[in-house]
């Protein structure tokens, strides 16, 4: 949800821009904050935020940009806020929750115990990383669980968690061992009412319903007992 502050910000601006290409934000959610504040919230992708549209708009209005999550979570936003410095323009940023904190406290699991964050991209027929196991692989060796992220394709859309999983398989076949520990967590639309958690063997989880998009997946290392025992309560 929205933060009071982020309301605020809303309610005094003279254009309101709500940027769906790092976070994907339900229309719904945008036409009851239109509701509430009385503003009218045009909907941008990336190529909006990353050209000087808003920057420009900003020299003769005070513009709001809404954005799923913490905004400061993407470099996109960041470059947005480093291009307004150097065009002379004044910019403020109300901070509000993001998965890359929500993850661990929904899955039960210490913060300080999360290693580097990947991201599963969809493969092509050119493009096949499987970089983001080598580095899950570097987080368990060091006793750190991972969050794992899940594309976001303008084309394809958000990646489900099941393909999310099965391209981590794909990988552990192309680089010939295994990796993923025997269970894992998937997160289902985090901080919405309809929210998920699931744990369980990849192959279970595999056959569930997960809940719907957006997910993302914790690789899980070595547990303490307090997380085992969250884990297995779910």
């Amino acid at each position: 949800d929205i933060t009071e502050g982020g309301m605020n910000a809303l309610r005094e601006s003279d254009a309101a821009f709500c940027e769906v290409h790092t976070m994907p934000v339900p229309r719904e959610y945008v036409e009851k904050l239109e509701a509430e504040s009385g503003k009218k919230i045009e909907i941008i992708g990336r190529e909006e935020v990353e050209g000087s549209i808003l920057i420009e708009k900003a020299k003769d209005e005070n513009v709001c940009l809404l954005c799923g999550g913490d905004p400061l979570a993407a470099t996109t936003h960041i470059s947005l806020l480093v291009d307004a410095q150097k065009a002379g323009v004044g910019a403020r940023v109300v901070h509000n929750s993001s998965v890359l904190s929500a993850a661990a406290g929904k899955s039960g699991l210490q913060p300080y115990r999360f290693g580097k964050t990947v991201t599963v991209s969809f493969w092509r027929e050119n493009y096949q990383p499987t970089s983001p196991l080598r580095l899950i692989e570097k987080n368990l060796d060091a006793g750190m669980h991972t969050l794992v992220l899940m594309d976001l394709d303008k084309e394809l859309g958000l990646m489900d968690a099941k393909m999310g999983l099965g391209l981590l398989g794909k990988m552990e076949e192309k680089e010939g061992r295994g990796v993923l520990p025997e269970k894992v967590v998937v997160l289902s639309r985090v901080g919405y009412p309809d929210e998920k958690v699931s744990w369980g063997e990849v192959g279970e989880i595999m056959e569930r319903w997960l809940g719907k998009a957006p997910f993302c997946i914790v690789v899980p290392a070595s547990l303490h007992k307090v997380e085992k025992e969250y884990l297995e309560s779910l």
